[in-house]
């Protein structure tokens, strides 16, 4: 099982888990053209993608539904709010399948199971993606709100950990948002900080927890070195020792081999960072 950020940020999210014969793409917040760029970059045809699933309405995280599900065939999964939310931006030619929060899909090689979360739109979920047959359990969950008990409960056991670091906490008081913005995003419905989400990582740290990848960065109220920083601080009090690393906004990350950094956690140093 290897899991790939396609991108991450506030102008576009895009996840690719992988197992066996069967890809998914979580989220489609890029156009197709950039899918399609984005995606050979990584090696992989949009073609080969089994199903996207869709966490909610927001742009940064559907913008390329339309184009990209016609284009290349895709299923695409998600709420019936968030259908609802996106039905005006859709054409209905589009194979949309409804999904419901706490109900698992199996959808070739892959089980998704979404789950809801606290964030300010229709009916928004993150989602946690396990390989029966590898044992390995995936939790991709940006746009948190907070991280209530069922949030928490829904990423226990992962063994990598996709999680949204998306301000720093000064940066956001001191940067240029409106204040309205500034309540927005660091309100309960917003999304999570640097801190909030290292208290997070590290209450679901674990020997078997093979690395956490921060996403949705802010690019005016945060950066790469102060997400790693305070995740990394809050993780270094716990028993993780697995990779730490940064999602990009504009390239790709590398494929995190889940099973090669479950290997690498059993003899490597606590709590490596990727350059």
């Amino acid at each position: 099982m290897r899991v790939a950020a396609v991108g991450s940020g506030s102008r576009g999210n895009a996840f690719l888990v992988e197992s066996g014969p069967t890809r998914l793409l979580i989220d489609v917040g890029f156009s197709a053209a950039r899918l399609d760029r984005r995606l050979g970059e990584l090696g992989v045809s949009p073609e080969s993608i089994a199903a996207a699933v869709v966490t909610h309405e927001h742009r940064d995280h559907s913008t390329g539904v339309r184009v990209a599900s016609r284009r290349w065939g895709w299923p695409v999964w998600m709420t019936g709010g968030t259908w609802a939310a996106c039905r005006g931006r859709l054409s209905g030619d589009e194979d949309v399948r409804r999904m419901r929060p706490g109900s698992p899909l199996d959808l070739g090689t892959l089980e998704v199971r979404p789950f809801g979360t606290c964030h300010d739109a229709a009916e928004p979920v993150a989602v946690t993606v396990r390989s029966p047959t590898a044992g390995h359990k995936v939790g991709i969950a940006t746009d948190l709100g907070r991280a209530t008990t069922g949030v928490r409960a829904a990423l226990r056991g992962c063994h990598f950990l996709v999680l949204e670091a998306n301000h720093d906490e000064r940066m956001l008081r001191t940067g240029p948002y409106p204040w309205s913005v500034k309540r927005r995003v660091g309100g309960s419905r917003g999304h999570l900080s640097n801190r909030l989400a290292g208290e997070l990582a590290s209450d679901l740290a674990h020997a078997e927890l093979g690395g956490v990848l921060l996403a949705h960065l802010s690019a005016e109220c945060n950066d790469p070195q102060s997400a790693l920083d305070a995740v990394g601080e809050a993780l270094e009090r716990s028993d993780f020792r697995g990779v730490l690393d940064v999602a990009e906004q504009d390239r790709p990350s590398p494929f995190y081999e889940v099973a090669e950094l479950l290997a690498e956690t059993r003899v490597g140093p606590q709590l490596s960072l990727f350059p």
